[in-house]
C-alpha cells in the first residue's frame, strides 16, 4: 500500500513528508518509535492520521518533563540536571531508552528542546537536539543540533512563534528521517 496515493493535494507540507516516511518504513519494514519532548506527541499524532499507519508505528513516550524522562526512559537525574534536557547527551539517551523499552521497534527518533518564548534560559530558545538510532548495534545514534528562527513570515497573534517553531521542526525532523532511512536502502 502506497500511502501517498490517492491524498488530496491541497495536503499541507508536514502530511505530505510524513507520508512520504510511512512509505518508506512500510517498505523498508521496519516499525518505528518516537520518544518526544517539546513536540509533546506531535511527531506520532502527524504519522497517526495516515490510515494504515499502525503497521509501522509502535507508538511515542511523551517525556515532556525531567522526571518523566528519568523513569520512562532511565535518563540519569545527573545527566537532567547538567548539561540539563537540552543537550545532545539526552537526544542520545532518550533514543537507547525508548528502543529498551520497545523491543519490536526497528528504528527510534528523539527530539528534545525549547521552543519557546524562554524566560528562564534565553539561550536555549529555539534550541533542539533531533536523536535518530537504529536497533542495528554497528550503527550509532546520530544526534542533529537545530536553531529555530525567532520569527517567521506566517506568524500571527493566534499562529504564534511557538506553533510556527512546532511546525518547522516536524517538517525538519520528518527530512531527517528520510535521509535516514535513504541511508538504508
Amino acid at each position: 500500500m502506497n500511502f501517498a496515493r490517492g491524498c488530496n493535494r491541497s495536503m499541507n507540507p508536514i502530511d505530505r513528508i510524513a507520508h512520504q516516511v510511512a512509505d518508506d518504513l512500510q517498505r523498508l519494514k521496519l516499525n518505528i518509535v518516537f520518544a518526544e519532548s517539546c513536540t509533546c506527541g506531535s511527531l506520532a499524532a502527524t504519522l497517526g492520521r495516515i490510515p494504515g499507519i499502525s503497521n509501522n508505528l509502535c507508538g511515542s513516550a511523551v517525556t515532556y518533563q525531567n522526571e518523566t524522562k528519568s523513569s520512562w526512559l532511565g535518563i540519569p537525574n545527573e545527566i537532567l540536571i547538567q548539561p540539563g534536557p537540552v543537550s545532545e547527551i539526552v537526544a542520545r539517551l532518550m533514543v537507547e531508552g525508548v528502543l529498551k523499552t520497545t523491543p519490536h521497534a526497528g528504528i527510534a527518533v528523539s527530539v528534545t528542546g525549547n521552543l519557546g518564548p524562554c524566560d528562564k534560559d534565553e539561550k536555549l530558545d529555539g534550541v533542539v537536539y533531533v536523536g535518530i538510532g537504529y536497533r542495528n548495534p554497528e550503527q550509532s545514534i546520530e544526534v542533529n543540533r537545530l536553531l529555530l528562527p525567532d520569527e517567521y513570515t506566517q506568524q500571527t497573534e493566534e499562529h504564534t512563534l511557538r506553533l510556527c517553531r512546532l511546525d518547522d521542526l516536524l517538517q525538519q525532523m520528518f527530512k531527517l528521517l528520510l535521509q535516514s532511512l535513504a541511508e538504508r536502502s
